[in-house]
């Protein structure tokens, strides 16, 4: 492979300009390389001149080298150059192959056209590389992303041209005038001019070797921010919920105006994508405080502005441009971002003349974005520089450009800036290290609070199961004792141990989760011995008091549901004993509401009223913290009622819920929550008549009411094909004394069900 760069200056009427251009042409032409070469590649730059002016430059190309696969772009730069001119790159190749693809106008589905291109790429025997040019469009992201599936070991790189300049039917983007798009400013050229479009040249070949760098140089700095709400694929609203265009009056005092993208240029926002940092510079904004980008954004991600030292930045260059010297490239492409430019201003052509000495004619231009793609990383940048070598054959020898003597650095006074931004990356370092010692020690301190919740959970768990034991003692002794003071005492007994039992539950949950050792335990239960259990629990507290404990059920309660019923338990039982506590006479009722959400699937309101003293609007402030969950609770707010309330709140969040209160002084008040839960029997539970104890084993009747009710049921689990409730129904059935029918066609849907025969099992419960 051999490279020949020109750059010739152009303006309007200037025919010394086409001359100059001729020569050029006729030379590359006489070139033994031109004749001896397999492919020929014409990389096109122009800046400042005028679409039908490089559409003369083409066919000038073809009529001088017809054979020549042209491609080029037209340049976006932000150092104010105001000089028109064309830079004009050929590359001979001996055995490489190359191939043009092109795209002219906007697609209508940007990613439908990247799995076609991306696909006939894939399909080319040892394609290499992949130069990519676009017009710069929001949705150039879809593109891009599906253009590289199945391409992930091709080097993918390039640059995109102009701007994009609305972000919604009638959102208009404020940008800044160097790049306010004129007609016909920026445009493409493949075979002909592309005023919009996609170019990509593939380059193949067995002997072909490739090698890409990706160049930042911004280092991260001050805190994490996230992208709270977007407005389309590149355009963000508010980052941490703040107006996106904030961040930087807040931080850099720069207002939205006409020097909006010169003032933030220096300062890009980073992304960390696959363990790739990516740069975004927004050149506009609008007149909501939304920022664009040319290139896509995503809510959630994080984004943290950045900033460099000159000499760091260059360096980071030098180091890159070592790594590929030692590649050997006989050809190089560079796509840099005029961002780049802005920042090194005087020292602009540093960057690169330290490839120029690896490939002395290799061709750079500056986009309004970068293009790099390879093995999952990259994607559609800014703010970087991208440098691609070329090599046919083996690496003949690596270059040793690098050896010459250390010149003294010149004695002269320092800008403030570099000053500056030299201390800023002393102090951004040491903070760094000072940040990753600081979350050393919190892990640390982590692990031992682990630790110590862990060991007062199992003090807690040991003090409490003998405890319970007394209690239950207690009870047998009020149950069996003839001696009324002894049983006085025995209720006396009973009642400070319930008491001081539960205090020592709660705080054995409390320590559980603040132990990460809580967790969701589901399983089948029935809904009349939760009722049971909670009757027991509170129902003789609330009769020693003179309460009413009343339950409502409504009628069509499911009798048996698929959850966790202890953690359900504990709930209720948490928020009727604060209930049954704060009520001197009256009523506490616990309300059961549901309604079904699916062929098996319930969601269940729950009520607590009590006709207690109520609380305060001060009270309820406290109340409303305590259920906030935060970390910041003074102690003394973890009293036996805050125990509760907080032990019960973070259990609903376990159930994906959470608890409502509502109180007024003197009335009582009213707790409630919702929760999902799956049903295994929609039998209700009123429906069924009480059966002794002892006939308790039997197959028990089932009314007309309950088949009914049980037939739709089994209808809406078939239209699902839910097999699991399917056989719990069934199961559930067979335990019922049937007619001789019922018992029939119970049989025969056991039958499909083991079939899994849905068609048959829909039929059967028609």
């Amino acid at each position: 492979m051999i490279q020949y760069n020109y750059v010739l200056n152009w303006s309007a009427g200037d025919q010394g300009f086409w001359n100059k251009l001729e020569k050029v042409l006729q030379t590359l032409c006489m070139r033994p390389a031109s004749k001896q070469a397999n492919a020929i590649f014409m990389s096109l730059s122009f800046c400042h001149m005028p679409l039908d002016e490089v559409a003369k430059v083409r066919e000038k190309i073809r009529s001088f080298l017809p054979r020549a696969v042209v491609a080029g772009v037209t340049e976006t730069l932000f150092n104010g150059r105001q000089d028109s001119y064309l830079c004009l790159n050929c590359s001979f190749f001996q055995n490489a192959k190359i191939r043009l693809m092109e795209y002219a106008g906007v697609p209508e589905d940007y990613g439908k056209l990247g799995i076609e291109l991306g696909q006939k790429v894939a399909a080319i025997p040892d394609a290499r590389a992949a130069l990519v040019l676009g017009s710069m469009d929001a949705n150039f992201g879809k593109f891009l992303e599906r253009f590289v599936c199945g391409n992930e070991n091709v080097v993918i790189f390039g640059t995109m041209t102009g701007t994009v300049k609305y972000i919604g039917e009638e959102d208009s983007i404020i940008s800044d005038a160097l790049l306010q798009d004129k007609p016909h400013k920026y445009f493409l050229l493949g075979s002909e001019i592309l005023e919009q479009g996609i170019v990509v040249v593939v380059f193949t070949g067995e002997s072909l070797s490739v090698r890409a760098d990706y160049v930042l140089g911004w280092k991260p700095l001050g805190k994490e921010m996230v992208i709270t709400e977007t407005y389309g694929p590149n355009v963000i609203s508010t980052l941490d919920n703040m107006p996106a265009v904030d961040i930087y009056r807040h931080y850099l005092k720069v207002r939205p105006d006409e020097n909006f993208v010169y003032n933030i240029a220096e300062f890009p926002l980073t992304i960390e994508r696959d363990d790739c940092l990516i740069a975004r510079v927004p050149p506009g904004y609008d007149e909501e405080g939304r920022i664009f980008f040319n290139g896509d954004v995503k809510v959630g991600e994080r984004v943290r502005l950045t900033y460099a030292v000159q000499e760091d930045f260059l360096h980071e260059t030098e180091l890159a441009s070592e790594k590929m010297s030692q590649f050997a490239p006989e050809g190089m492409y560079i796509s840099a971002c005029g961002t780049r430019k802005l920042f090194l201003q005087a020292r602009e052509n540093e960057e690169i003349s330290y490839y120029q000495r690896i490939a002395n004619q290799l061709h750079a231009c500056s986009g309004t974005g970068e293009i790099y793609c390879y093995q999952g990383h990259g994607g559609l940048l800014n703010c970087a520089l991208i440098a691609v070598g070329f090599r046919e054959g083996r690496n003949k020898s690596a270059l040793n450009i690098f050896d010459e003597p250390e010149v003294p650095q010149e004695k002269t006074k320092m800008l403030l800036s570099t000053r500056m931004a030299a201390f800023l990356d002393a102090i951004t370092r040491e903070l760094a290290e000072s940040n990753r010692e600081l979350r050393e020690l919190a892990r640390e301190n982590e692990e031992k609070s682990i630790a110590k919740y862990k060991f007062l959970a199992g003090v807690s768990r040991d003090i409490a199961q003998p405890l319970k034991t007394v209690i239950e003692l207690e009870r047998k002794i009020r149950r069996e004792s003839m001696e009324p003071q002894i049983k006085e005492y025995a209720k006396e007994c009973y009642s400070a141990g319930e008491k001081v039992y539960n205090i020592i539950y709660r705080i054995f949950d409390y320590l559980q989760m603040e132990a990460g050792d809580f967790a969701i335990n589901e399983g089948e239960y029935k809904v009349k011995e939760l009722i049971r259990h909670i009757r027991n629990e509170i129902g003789e507290e609330a009769e020693t008091k003179g309460i009413d404990f009343v339950v409502e059920l409504p009628d069509d309660m499911p009798s048996v549901l698929y959850g966790d019923e202890l953690r359900l338990r504990q709930i209720l039982l948490n928020i009727l004993a604060n209930a049954v506590k704060f009520t001197v006479a009256g009523t506490v009722q616990l309300i059961f509401n549901v309604a079904k959400t699916g062929p098996a699937d319930v969601k269940i309101h729950v009520v607590v009223k009590d006709t207690g003293v109520g609380i305060t609007e001060a009270d309820m402030a406290i109340v409303r913290q305590m259920l906030s969950l935060g970390e910041d609770k003074p102690l003394n707010m973890l009293n036996e009622a805050g125990l509760g309330l907080n032990v019960t709140q973070r259990l609903l969040k376990l159930f994906g819920s959470e608890l409502q209160m509502k109180s007024e002084l003197g009335k009582g008040t009213e707790c409630s929550f919702t929760i999902s839960q799956r049903v295994l029997n929609w039998v209700p539970v009123k429906g069924r008549k009480a059966v002794p104890v002892e006939e308790s084993e039997k197959s028990m009747p089932i009314s007309d009411e309950e088949i009914l009710e049980t037939i739709e049921a089994l209808r809406e689990i078939a239209a699902a094909k839910d097999k699991d409730s399917l056989d719990y129904m069934l199961e559930t059935l067979a335990g019922y004394t049937l007619s001789d029918q019922q018992a029939s066609v119970l049989l025969e849907l056991q039958t499909a069900a083991k079939e899994e025969d849905w068609e048959r099992i829909q039929k059967l419960v028609e």
